[in-house]
């Protein structure tokens, strides 16, 4: 059985104080401004986007630009910022990708056990929030923002046993981003109306993603973007090299991902399937590049927060030190600019490319291996049981 603190008694004596979100809020801004210089690597993309979606090809967007690896969704949300004056749409969205770190904290914070809930919540968004601006403000990906908190919402409503919302929260995140659908195990988390969020989820994803396959077979294109793959990619490890990703790949990634997290929720550890839905999809990355940290340590906080009551977030912590990479303004030049750990990093890709499989594989076996502990008399629970994934209420306890 998994435990979890009701969503029920918001008013319990655990609840977060407003001194931990000021500290997590304060903290994180410190990491946005010391990552201002250079910033938004990858902004360029996004108001591109947004102005072909809508000002150019339209529904042949994805035919005629399949390196554009983002959701409608995500251009839908990044078109007011065009209309804003030149550098402000930019800032902006670092602002609004950076509070989306101590709001999703704030989404599952009513889940985690009471006892120490605000220091555990603590030290997991200190953790965060060095890996969490590498995304939000140097390089500026809102797609993996916006897929990330979603999943936050999802799983929040899941446990809350609110079916519309969760199928609606994993509907808009596979249209942000397509690898989002690895949330979907979540819906089992429902006691009932399990049809109806599958069918939201589903509804949702097809009203995101159909008109551009319909509009344009070439759509399909995009599962096979024109990016080379990373001597830092395990998928490297297994021979693949040069310009062109396996056109295995992307599938592969929108098939197993969800997979996993659904034998992790089978198992009774569901605090564990977004960890391992990132884990395959990571995994079976042709890239490796800095800003991937933030889903990684995201959903290891998950778990650590969710699925354990330890009070340092050693998951966390041990993905924000794998996942770690150094930074030049000259890639080109790197070898020559670096030194120390950057320069050791630099130039041994394989052995990163295999801490990061051994990473993954220890991320599912979490997943697939872990015992959950049972729920104790101090909790108002209530909890999952994996073997028909219904909610049942607690035996109540005295003495």
């Amino acid at each position: 059985m998994v435990a979890v603190a009701s969503t029920r008694h918001r008013g319990h004596p655990g609840a977060v104080s407003r001194g931990v979100w000021a500290a997590l809020i304060g903290w994180t801004a410190v990491w946005a401004w010391l990552r201002a210089q250079p910033s938004g690597i990858s902004w360029h993309f996004f108001p591109l986007g947004a102005q072909l979606m809508f000002h150019g090809p339209g529904l042949h967007l994805y035919a005629e630009h399949p390196e554009l690896q983002i959701g409608p969704l995500t251009f839908l949300v990044t078109l007011p910022l065009t209309w804003l004056p030149a550098g402000s749409g930019l800032v902006c969205g670092q602002i609004l990708m950076t509070a989306v770190l101590p709001l999703a904290l704030a989404v599952i914070a009513p889940l985690v056990d009471p006892p120490r809930r605000g220091a555990r919540i603590l030290l997991a968004g200190l953790v965060l929030a060095p890996t969490w601006t590498v995304l939000s403000v140097r390089w500026g990906h809102l797609d993996d923002a916006l897929a990330l908190l979603l999943l936050c919402v999802a799983v929040r409503a899941a446990r809350d046993d609110r079916a519309v919302l969760a199928g609606l929260a994993l509907a808009l995140a596979a249209g942000a981003k397509p690898w989002a659908v690895l949330g979907l195990p979540l819906l089992l988390l429902l006691s009932h109306r399990r049809g109806q969020a599958v069918a939201t989820a589903t509804i949702g994803t097809v009203l995101a993603w159909a008109p551009f396959l319909i509009a344009d077979a070439g759509t399909l294109a995009a599962f096979r973007p024109p990016v080379g793959v990373s001597d830092s990619s395990t998928l490297s490890l297994v021979g693949y090299h040069g310009t062109s990703i396996p056109g295995w790949d992307r599938a592969a990634q929108l098939l197993l991902a969800p997979l996993a997290g659904l034998i992790s929720v089978r198992r009774g550890a569901w605090a564990a399937a977004l960890l391992c839905g990132i884990a395959v999809r990571l995994a079976l990355d042709p890239q490796d590049i800095a800003y991937y940290a933030a889903g990684a340590t995201l959903a290891a906080a998950a778990f650590d927060l969710l699925g354990t009551r330890w009070r340092i977030p050693w998951t966390t912590l041990l993905t924000a030190a794998v996942f770690w990479q150094p930074f030049v303004t000259d890639y080109a030049a790197r070898l020559q600019l670096s030194h120390g750990a950057s320069l050791w990093w630099f130039e041994h890709p394989h052995v990163v490319a295999a801490s990061h499989l051994l990473w993954a594989v220890t991320a599912l076996t979490l997943g697939v291996r872990y015992a959950p502990r049972p729920a104790s008399r101090r909790e108002a629970s209530y909890a999952v049981d994996p073997d028909d994934l219904s909610w049942t209420a607690p035996t109540a306890r005295t003495g």
